[in-house]
C-alpha cells in the first residue's frame, strides 16, 4: 500500500522545487527525473536490502516518487509517494524503518514549506 503526503510551497516554483530536491539529497537520496516530469528519489540498494534485511540500515532500498503540480492558489505542491512493497524485503523491522524515514523526510519538507510561508 502506498503512502502519500502533499507539501504546499509558497514562492517561485523553481526555487521551491530546488529546496525540496536538496532536502531529499540531504537525507541521503539520489535523484533522477522520470519521463512524466516527476522526481524519483532512491536511497540504498536492493542487494543490501536482500543480503542484510533488518540490518541494512541506510543501505535498505527506499524509493520515493515526488509528483509536482500547482494548486488552485498558485502554490507548488510536492506530492511524496512511497510504495511500501519494497520495504517488506527488509522484514518487519525494514517496514518500520521505512515508515520512520518517510515521516522524517515529510517533516523536513514541511519545515521547508513553513519557512517559505506555506501552512
Amino acid at each position: 500500500m502506498a503512502s502519500t503526503h502533499d507539501v504546499f510551497l509558497e514562492g517561485p516554483h523553481d526555487e521551491s522545487r530546488h529546496l525540496v530536491e536538496q532536502t531529499l539529497i540531504d537525507h541521503g537520496f539520489t535523484l533522477s527525473l522520470a519521463p512524466d516530469g516527476s522526481t524519483r528519489a532512491v536511497r540504498g540498494t536492493l542487494a543490501s536490502t536482500l543480503a542484510l534485511r533488518a540490518f541494512a540500515g541506510r543501505a535498505q532500498l527506499l524509493t520515493l516518487d515526488v509528483q509536482w503540480f500547482v494548486d488552485d492558489r498558485g502554490r507548488l505542491v510536492a506530492r511524496v509517494v512511497h510504495e511500501a512493497a519494497l520495504s517488506v524485503l527488509g522484514g518487519p523491522i525494514g517496514v518500520v524503518r521505512a515508515q520512520r524515514v518517510v515521516a522524517e523526510v515529510v517533516r523536513a519538507l514541511e519545515a521547508v514549506a513553513a519557512g517559505r510561508g506555506a501552512p
